[in-house]
């Protein structure tokens, strides 16, 4: 059980110095960051001061119930760091004083209430209200996620830097960490606690990863469409087509569909309601279509000596993982298995 305890100890230190070394090198030392990047930063140090009280237990005879209860109480603070992460990936901007005074006022209120009267009824009380906190947050952030996404693949054709799909393994390893936090505050395990340190160490390190150069949208107000300035398209799918190839307009890596629109002398939504209910596709799977089938497959056929890297960018792709999964997408096969 000693050597336990060790393990317990040396992933608190971990973490602690992991989350605070995150924070020390985006708020000062990454002197051109983005909005987001500073929100991060400021994340990594709210879990490092939170790792820091964790050092409590490892003293002796300080794991017991009431040190747990109360470590539990602030640790449940931390749920506000998920919303906060959340919101300001689907809604740039949400993060404010005030809505994050108002988010932290049940928090708070039930670390009062222990204090004043420090019985396990208030404690499952506050289990309660964490669990249906937690699975509001991820209902609304699953909502959320799906316009962000369904907005960006209707808008834009190049999304590498402000997709959001890699949200999902986020997600799933955030469940993990909440549910192996929760049984650990339920049953002091020091067991549980290990596996808590070290999903939440994954967790942070994939956010890290896959949202460093991450570059939010946000989601405008639909405009009226006013039906005297542009006109709905009436044309077919096949002269739409052969109109969009003839100018080569999808081999423009940052098209849009206002690009698209001014094109067609239409606006953008009238352009997303022909693509939609014609083309029966959104924008960005109609664009990289058209770059896989009229660019990609005869450059391959054509020329077998160029690289997948170079026909992928001269197919209007912004990187060849991109053109890999739009490549497969549609033609069910990898570019390396295609045959002619």
């Amino acid at each position: 059980m000693y050597n336990v305890f060790n393990i317990s100890s040396f992933l608190i230190g971990v973490s602690t110095a992991f989350f605070a070394a995150c924070s020390l090198y985006i708020l000062v030392l990454h002197r051109e960051r983005t909005r987001f990047q500073s929100v991060l930063g400021w994340i990594m140090a709210v879990w490092a001061v939170w790792n820091i009280k964790d050092i409590v237990i490892t003293f002796p005879d300080m794991y017991t119930h009431r040190v747990l209860d109360w470590i539990m109480l602030i640790d449940g603070f931390s749920a506000l760091t998920y919303t906060i992460f959340i919101f300001e990936v689907t809604m740039p901007g949400w993060t404010k004083l005030r809505r994050l005074l108002l988010l932290a006022l049940p928090f708070a209120s039930f670390t009062v209430a222990y204090g004043i009267s420090p019985t396990q009824r208030v404690i499952y009380a506050y289990i309660v209200f964490l669990w249906c906190y937690a699975w509001g947050v991820v209902i609304t952030g699953y909502v959320k996620v799906r316009r962000y996404l369904n907005y960006i693949r209707r808008n834009y054709s190049n999304i590498e830097h402000i997709d959001i799909s890699w949200l999902k393994p986020v997600f799933l390893f955030a469940i993990i960490s909440q549910l192996s936090w929760l049984f650990t505050s339920l049953y002091a395990s020091v067991f549980i606690d290990i596996l808590y340190y070290l999903s939440t160490l994954v967790l942070w390190t994939m956010v890290l990863h896959y949202s460093w150069h991450f570059q939010p949208v946000s989601i405008p107000v639909e405009p009226a469409v006013n039906p005297g300035t542009d006109i709905p398209l009436a044309i077919s799918r096949e002269a739409f087509v052969n109109k969009v190839v003839s100018r080569e307009l999808y081999l423009n890596k940052n098209l849009t569909i206002n690009d698209l629109a001014h094109f067609m002398r239409t606006n953008r939504t009238y352009m997303g309601r022909y693509l939609s209910g014609v083309c029966e596709q959104s924008f960005y799977d109609f664009i990289n279509q058209l770059r896989i089938e009229k660019k990609s497959i005869p450059l391959m056929r054509d020329h077998p000596e160029y690289t997948l890297e170079y026909i992928a960018s001269e197919s209007g792709f912004s990187s060849i993982s991109t053109f890999r999964r739009a490549f497969y997408k549609f033609t069910g096969k990898t570019p390396s298995q295609y045959t002619f």
